[in-house]
């Protein structure tokens, strides 16, 4: 699958600060504040960013709660070998599958010929991972979510905030507890990048919810965000840029697209089943589906950019696509199948 470019999806997010924001450097200063945030060398001076990989863990904290509400036992327990730690395990076991990268080492472990078999069949381990795991990766499947660094676009505003140990037993404020902290101000607007490839309408559906809620400010980024940090908003620019257009962008590869009529947008399992192996569950290869489409509204029309066609989402056609895919991300998640049904939709014949 990761050896054909099918599909791509791209879009600028601008994340804007309605209060004090901190992304921790991990640095200590000598006679400055106690914690700082992370800065980079950018437009000659030292000034502070998010890291592309603070806000992929976010999202995927967010989406795995998301799907755990949905429906539980469909996406997997990240955190392997923690069991001896878990306060409630059974708890834990009737919301959460086990860990898809710890199952398929298991699995591995002192056997090399199921090792060179799973590294062999991409599709088994992808058809088996979790809706989470498919879309951000595990230790045996890469991800195909990109996120960046989101840079300045407004001028940095920072300042000083005093924080205070408190004391659990009195309530009152801890002797000698007084420590500073450098946040961000609010009203300063960072931008970043997102690239998917290879997409299914339901994954678009997923990132969709992320951006829905951070446009709604429900999701809350960096330290401290039980005290009051971390408050923002986000949005997809619709601001051309480095000559790529605004909004959120799709492509596929010129000649290829001839397949996909104008009036669709098709997600990996159209471009890959031209039927589904097992009829009664609609799977094929690598567990994806044969209906994997959304229908588009007239006036999207493609544009040619080098190898690429484009097609461009916003206004009122970018609300229809986020409707429509976040539906199809809600029946996927109710309608996820069990592993027996993947890997007979893979011995039928949906295998590569």
């Amino acid at each position: 699958m990761l050896k054909q470019l099918l599909n791509e999806a791209r879009l600028r997010l601008r994340i804007t600060t309605t209060g004090p924001l901190l992304v921790k450097s991990g640095l200590s200063t000598v006679g400055g504040p106690d914690m700082t945030p992370v800065l980079t060398f950018r437009n000659g001076r030292q000034e502070p960013f998010l890291p592309g990989s603070s806000l992929k863990g976010v999202f995927r904290s967010h989406v795995e709660k998301i799907i755990a509400s949905l429906r539980p036992r469909v996406v997997c327990y990240p955190f392997a070998g923690s069991e001896g730690q878990e306060a409630d395990l059974e708890e834990r076991r009737r919301t959460y599958r086990d860990s898809c990268g710890g199952r398929f080492t298991s699995e591995a472990k002192d056997n090399d010929q199921r090792r060179h078999y799973l590294e062999a069949h991409t599709d088994e381990v992808y058809a088996c991972s979790c809706p989470v795991c498919r879309l951000f990766g595990s230790t045996w499947f890469i991800g195909r979510l990109a996120i960046g660094d989101a840079y300045l676009v407004s001028a940095p505003v920072r300042e000083l905030r005093d924080g205070v140990g408190i004391d659990r037993l009195t309530g009152g404020a801890a002797h000698r507890a007084k420590f500073e902290l450098e946040v961000i101000s609010a009203g300063v607007t960072f931008e970043c990048a997102i690239h998917l490839r290879n997409f299914e309408i339901w994954q678009l559906g997923m990132l969709f919810v992320v951006l829905q809620d951070l446009e709604d400010g429900l999701i809350h980024i960096g330290s401290g965000r039980s005290r009051g940090l971390g408050w923002v908003k986000g949005a997809i620019s619709e601001e051309e840029h480095e000559s790529w257009p605004g909004g959120f962008v799709t492509a596929t590869i010129r000649g290829s697209d001839a397949r996909e009529p104008v009036s669709e947008l098709w997600g990996l399992g159209r471009w890959l089943n031209e039927r589904p192996a097992v009829r009664e569950t609609g799977l094929g290869r690598y567990g994806t589906w044969y209906d994997d489409l959304v229908k588009l509204p007239a006036g999207i029309e493609r544009r040619p950019r080098g190898i690429r066609h484009l097609r461009v989402f916003t206004n009122e056609a970018l609300a229809q696509l986020r409707e429509e895919a976040i539906g199809h991300f809600i029946r996927r998640i109710q309608e996820w199948p069990e592993e027996s049904a993947v890997l007979a939709a893979l011995a039928a014949g949906g295998r590569v």
